[in-house]
């Protein structure tokens, strides 16, 4: 099985820590770095569609949608169970990364909850010598990710 050096493997591990942290944090910037700058990231809509951003300030105005949110503070993401892959387009540098993804909600005194789960298909390169976001997909636990079983109608 193919799959990334340690320490490249490492790194694209705290750089979906630093995702999450920036992302439920509030640190727009932060979260917008964390890309190329010409990355793209689609999110799956509630309709089911997916909303596409190219470039850092088409995905700042994404992360802004959550961020000016008051009801956000309090949801914390996260990604596990990553699964690495080549490049689907065979770019020296660069990986597919899969993972299960939820998110929850935690305002004390009230229990937390979860709030979404899912699955990611990321792109990650190694940029200038440090390790970026160059293609995210964020969907639900539906569609083509359940194609192997069969229908029960």
């Amino acid at each position: 099985m193919t799959r990334p050096p340690v320490e490249d493997e490492l790194a694209i591990r705290e750089l979906y820590a630093r995702y999450s942290w920036a992302l439920d944090t509030g640190d727009t910037d932060g979260y917008v770095a964390l890309f190329a700058p010409d990355a793209e990231a689609s999110e799956e809509t509630a309709s089911g569609e997916l909303e596409v951003r190219q470039g850092r300030e088409e995905i700042r105005k994404l992360v802004r949608k959550f961020h000016d949110r008051p009801d956000f503070p309090g949801h914390q993401h996260q990604m596990d169970q990553l699964v690495f892959e080549p490049d689907p387009r065979g770019r020296p540098g660069h990986w597919q990364v899969r993972s299960y993804a939820w998110a929850t909600i935690n305002r004390p005194p009230a229990k937390p909850y979860l709030h979404w789960c899912g699955h990611i298909r990321d792109v990650v390169g190694k940029i200038d010598g440090e390790w970026l976001i160059v293609e995210k997909d964020i969907m639900g636990w539906a569609g083509e990710v359940l194609a192997r079983f069969a229908r029960n109608e």
